[in-house]
């Protein structure tokens, strides 16, 4: 199977699971006891407003009429609106958009320069197993794969938001305490916003890709200690080829073959947020918008929510294969 028909299998897999997960979302709250409507209401709702809900959910239609008018505003982003998040009846999107970004820009981040950090560290420890360097560096990642988020995220908050308040407590962007005379934020030029987001994602960002960092030094030095025993390195080495050579023509290839796997898998979550951040730093993303969401119970920003997270795991698995693809011409095999 050549790479055109191996990509174009995956892309015909991708819209079947797509469809897989859209007709999910669509049953998940019809199967529910009693009423659908009631689920997208809050209690006490009048007569009148529950048959407006149904009106404008079809469910006055057949069930094949109402998954294609679900099918079609999907495809619109008309999710609704709000029943019971502030400010209720707000449109989904017009809530989702705003915070979708915030994670986006956090996650992404903090991903970048775990993944840089982490793929370094690990060939670093890699090369020098069983030295004084690969001992420390599997202390440091070890230290932070075992501690919980919260504790991390915690005590960077305690440190540097409280004792030292060197970044602000809460926020995903705002005023610059260093500046005189500070504008508002939808005043701010193009710069002072760029400047303004860093300051305030630059604590979550840490407590996020110290974590994320641990994860793929990990992954990356285990898996290059098991393929520098491989006996082509061996060979390598006794051609008189040198340590760059060795590492990037040939171990490094093979060794990322897992990384890419849990890179991918880590990307998938971008757009859910990393939760136990985003509270704990009062950070407004995706993470702490969905917990709030289930506290609310407000079914209709769920219901968007898990949509959008399921696409974006999905997504981000179709990126993998044809990673894959190019990095192990046997996967097309």
């Amino acid at each position: 199977m050549n790479k055109r028909k191996f990509l174009a299998k995956k892309m015909v897999f991708l819209a079947i699971t797509l469809f897989a997960i859209l007709t999910t979302n669509f049953i998940l709250f019809r199967v529910m006891p009693g009423d659908p409507a009631l689920a997208f209401l809050p209690k006490g709702a009048s007569e009148e407003v529950i048959d407006m809900v149904r009106e404008d959910m079809h469910l006055n239609d057949p069930l094949s009429v109402q998954f294609y008018h679900y099918i079609i505003d999907t495809i619109k982003l008309d999710f609704s609106v709000t029943t019971v998040y502030p400010p209720a009846g707000t449109e989904v999107v017009d809530i989702v958009m705003p915070r979708l970004f915030n994670t986006l820009l956090l996650i992404g981040v903090g991903l970048i320069i775990a993944i840089m950090a982490g793929v370094w560290l690990g060939r670093f420890a890699a090369w020098r197993r069983g030295e004084a360097a690969d001992t420390l560096a599997m202390t440091f990642a070890l230290l932070f794969y075992t501690m919980p988020t919260f504790i991390l995220a915690l005590a960077l908050l305690i440190l540097f938001c409280g004792n030292l308040d060197w970044f602000p407590l809460q926020g995903a962007y705002g005023e610059l305490p260093f500046v005189s005379n500070p504008p508002r934020y939808s005043d701010m030029s193009l710069l002072e916003k760029i400047v303004s987001r860093g300051y305030h994602i630059a604590m979550p960002v840490l407590a996020f890709s110290l974590q994320m960092m641990a994860d793929f030094m990990l992954i990356m030095r285990n898996s290059l200690t098991d393929v520098l025993t491989e006996d082509y390195i061996v060979t390598a080495k006794a051609k008189g080829l040198s340590h760059r050579q060795v590492m990037n023509d040939h171990a490094m290839k093979n060794a990322m073959l897992p990384v890419v796997t849990v890179i991918a898998l880590a990307m998938g979550w971008v757009v859910g947020g990393e939760i136990m951040v985003e509270i704990i730093f009062s950070y407004e993303g995706i993470g702490q918008l969905t917990w709030a969401a289930v506290e609310a119970r407000d079914y209709p920003l769920l219901q968007a929510l898990f949509l959008i997270l399921a696409v974006g795991v999905l997504i981000a698995n179709m990126i993998s294969d044809i990673v894959y693809v190019y990095i192990d011409p046997r996967v097309s095999l």
